[in-house]
């Protein structure tokens, strides 16, 4: 007789702080799939499949992706949302669909563009892909914002602000409502207290993407989409686009792939990465990523290429800092994170007071918070703070070689012969590869006596060359065509 597989308890998991953060990656991983895969979400699965004409493989991405956003590693523990007792408030969240009803979109015509790009969320992110958008031409390419309003910046184009729970379908609407409140919920909350995981908030963001993308592609059609945020692609809205008639869903490569479930579950057709290499996490925690085209990074073609800077080496060295502060909740997830992380100011203080000659400046994203543990190490020493909404890869190139923890900076300047150093005392890094790929591994700096050794030789004139050039491009592609590659990917794929 065979032994029945034992429940799941998903929200006992905590991990141990004391491991390789990829060994807690893996369990995380496995522990989902298993959660996932029980007897009890058939009944789950099929509903949607039913009553939403989801099939169960996006469906489980979707439930996949929003409990593994939903660990967090500094507290070690998932999310609160998550438990049993907070059922009742969930439940009464569907109230969302009520609401909605004094928002339903009106019965239009259908617009055919060739080009939706989606997930803006500020005006640089669309101002990002203009490039992009000409070539497509404007007129053929709709703009979609979430909860934003940026048509007078760009009056030229086609912009639709999505809304939670607004411009969705009467009847579709309508239909939802009386699936959910007759027997939705009655299956949610089965399945819940039979897996004790409270499973409402995940279903609700499911029905929601269904809701609102099958209505926005239903009067919007088009050939191809694409975003920024790779690591928020849904399985649904992709769905429903090649359902609408779409070629392919796409997105670029923002950043870095880390070990850490915020990449995990990606879904996408066509992912446009930054490089030959450095996308393999992606595939190997649960990604369905269809094709991979290489084609650089959008963000240098736009914020170095487009703009044609000219510039000196004025610096001896320069810092790239990444938004720490801002996400310890995700990023601290073993005992060593945060004398890893900021090993990197300590060090160059000292390197700083060490060789007083050393022009050693430092840049933040804009977006970056205020840390006071930073802030008190560099107090006293010579390395200079520059106001972060200067252009960061100005500075970059202005400067003999850069040093950073993490920055997607590093990998884009090792490819255009800019020596860029990534801080990984115990190669613990979760934004590097493990120990073993060689182009990286000759770019990290395990100690202090080590950065002094390649400062002194670097900014003594040395020059000596450490990124070869047929490594490159596993880095990333030269990035002054980027948005050409892409349009040109578009043409091809069409034409296949």
């Amino acid at each position: 007789m065979k032994n029945e597989k034992k429940t799941v308890n998903l929200l006992s998991y905590a991990h141990d702080r004391g491991v390789h953060y990829k060994v807690t990656a893996d369990e995380i991983f496995n522990l989902i799939n298993n959660y996932t895969e029980q007897k009890e979400f058939s009944e789950l699965y099929n509903y949607f499949e039913q009553y939403y004409q989801l099939p169960i493989r996006v469906v489980k991405q979707s439930i996949r992706q929003h409990i593994a956003r939903s660990y967090l590693f500094k507290s070690g523990k998932f999310n609160s949302r998550l438990r049993i007792k907070n059922i009742p408030k969930s439940i009464l969240q569907y109230g969302a669909l009520v609401y909605a009803l004094f928002f339903t979109k009106r019965k239009s015509s259908v617009r055919n563009f060739k080009l939706i790009i989606d997930y803006i969320c500020s005006p640089h992110e669309l101002a990002r892909f203009e490039k992009l958008l000409k070539l497509v031409g404007k007129d053929k390419v709709l703009c979609v914002t979430r909860d934003i309003n940026i048509q007078q910046e760009f009056p030229k184009y086609h912009i639709y602000n999505k809304k939670m729970f607004r411009d969705i379908k009467f009847m579709d609407l309508l239909k939802s409502m009386s699936s959910e409140f007759f027997l939705g919920v009655w299956v949610v909350l089965r399945v819940s207290l039979k897996t004790k995981v409270n499973l409402f908030p995940t279903t609700l963001k499911i029905i929601h993407s269904y809701l609102s993308f099958k209505s926005l592609f239903e009067y919007n059609k088009a050939e191809y989409i694409i975003q920024e945020r790779h690591y928020d692609t849904d399985a649904v809205k992709n769905y429903l686009f090649k359902e609408s008639g779409g070629i392919a869903s796409t997105s670029i490569q923002k950043n870095i792939f880390q070990t850490d479930p915020i990449f995990f579950y990606i879904d996408i057709d066509v992912l446009f990465s930054l490089g030959n290499d450095g996308y393999s996490r992606a595939l190997e925690y649960g990604g369905r990523i269809d094709n991979i085209q290489p084609v650089g990074s959008l963000f240098m073609e736009y914020y170095w290429f487009n703009n044609k800077y000219e510039y000196n080496k004025e610096y001896d060295i320069a810092i790239l800092g990444i938004n720490t502060s801002n996400a310890y909740e995700r990023l601290d997830s073993y005992n060593e994170f945060m004398e890893d992380y900021y090993s990197l100011y300590r060090w160059v203080a000292k390197l700083s007071i060490d060789n007083p000659e050393y022009n050693i400046v430092l840049i933040h994203h804009n977006t970056a918070g205020e840390d006071k543990i930073e802030d008190d190490i560099l107090f006293g020493s010579n390395v200079r703070v520059l106001d972060k909404n200067t252009n960061s890869y100005k500075v970059a190139f202005s400067s003999r070689c850069t040093i950073t923890y993490g920055s997607t900076m590093g990998y884009e300047l090792n490819a255009h012969n800019l020596p860029t150093f990534f801080i990984d005392p115990g190669s613990r890094c979760s934004f590097l590869p493990e120990n073993g790929c060689d182009y990286i591994d000759k770019m990290r700096v395990d100690s202090y006596d080590a950065l002094q050794s390649l400062m002194n030789q670097i900014v003594g004139d040395k020059d000596i060359k450490i990124v070869m050039r047929e490594s490159s491009d596993m880095w990333c592609l030269e990035s002054s065509e980027v948005s050409n590659r892409i349009y040109k990917n578009f043409i091809n794929e069409k034409a296949v």
